[in-house]
């Protein structure tokens, strides 16, 4: 069953960490005390289990530049393929995709990539296939997230894969965001397609390039 959570209240949560670690580690720790007094040749196994969750649930305070004239990857991972397509849901013109696949081990935190108004979100239930398929963005489970920026508008499709079946999103229309605010996380392996008019920007990466989410530059905006 495929799951789309929309979450926009803070909760508690541990440094550096996401909120939905907190009670998976706070368990794991406790078995590993239990362990501990118990049965110490058992404690490496529930200890290893809270090592897994607290890096697969890492969620990093990041600083983003004040810069306007860029546009900053929204995903950690490595760029895929730089193509162009025509969008039809929010832009409506053809559109440069900048396409990034995040593999289990990076951070699952997505976030915009501009300062703008959320005007589209949509989330569309599909496959699970491949996610360097270059129909995957029509395939998978993919969520929508449209911004409105002053120079023009800008399209993030966040697209689970095959292990992932939850796509947390963290935006409402009409909602003002800045660049590098947290928008979503997508889980254990997932694809994140930024689409932008063709004639607004000029790439700053190339394929198998590693970014950064909210760090990184990929494209410059071109002015009017």
């Amino acid at each position: 069953m495929t799951e789309q959570v929309v979450s926009n209240l803070p909760s508690p949560r541990i440094p550096g960490l996401d909120a939905e670690a907190t009670p998976f580690l706070s368990v794991g720790l406790g078995l590993t005390g239990l362990a501990l007094g118990l049965r110490p040749r058992l404690a490496p196994l529930p200890l290893a289990l809270t090592a897994l969750t607290a890096l697969l649930y890492r969620d990093p305070e990041r600083h983003t530049p004040d810069d306007t004239s860029v546009v900053f990857s929204a995903a950690d991972g490595i760029v895929l393929d730089i193509d162009e397509i025509y969008e039809h849901r929010f832009l409506h013109t053809d559109g440069l995709r900048i396409a990034t696949i995040l593999s289990p081990f990076d951070v699952p935190v997505n976030r915009s990539p501009v300062s703008g108004v959320v005007r589209y979100v949509e989330h569309v239930p599909g496959e699970y296939r491949s996610l360097t398929d270059e129909l995957a963005a029509e395939r998978n489970t993919r969520s929508y997230i449209g911004i409105q920026t002053a120079w023009g508008p800008v399209l993030v499709v966040q697209i689970a894969g095959p292990i992932a079946r939850r796509i947390v999103s963290r935006v409402h229309v009409g909602e003002h965001i800045e660049a590098g605010e947290r928008i979503g996380t997508v889980r254990f392996g997932a694809r994140l397609d930024l689409i932008i008019q063709r004639d607004s920007i000029k790439p700053l990466v190339r394929p198998r390039q590693r970014l950064l989410a909210g760090q990184t530059r990929i494209a410059r905006v071109v002015p009017l």
